[in-house]
């Protein structure tokens, strides 16, 4: 398998990723936070973790689907998908639904390792950075 398969591979998971945390961190500020705020300290973590993790949902997921701090917002992915799973879902049988949170887990933990840069925004910067550092050498 050549590289720009791979690459072009990793183009859908990202988007893709992206924008299934674009589409929850929007749901949780949709008709107010609050109702996540509550949901969050209801299973014992602090309600202001709610707008983070919205934010971080939202924002990354946008940046994720741009190509714009690929390696750092998996791993900001990675982090939510951990507490997701230790917190919300700890105790829940795989096949109940848990199975999707393990594949967005699956899914960040391949872009942190890997990053993608077909198509995306830091590729393109740093080519360019590059193209002109090569030119005034």
């Amino acid at each position: 398998m050549n590289n720009k398969s791979v690459e072009i591979g990793l183009l859908f998971s990202r988007i893709m990723i992206g924008l299934i945390f674009v589409l929850h961190g929007w749901s949780k500020f949709e008709g107010g936070i609050s109702g996540t705020v509550g949901f969050f300290e209801s299973i014992g973590i602090p309600g202001f973790l709610a707008s983070v993790v919205a934010i971080i949902e939202l924002v990354g997921g946008a940046a994720m689907i741009l190509g714009l701090g690929t390696r750092v917002f998996a791993a900001l992915f990675v982090i939510v998908m951990g507490g997701v799973l230790l917190t919300a879902k700890v105790g829940e049988p795989f096949m109940s639904g848990t199975e999707f949170d393990y594949l967005l887990l699956a899914g960040s933990l391949t872009l942190l390792f890997t990053g993608s840069r077909f198509l995306a925004v830091d590729y393109l910067f740093s080519r360019q950075g590059n193209a002109r550092q090569n030119m005034s050498a």
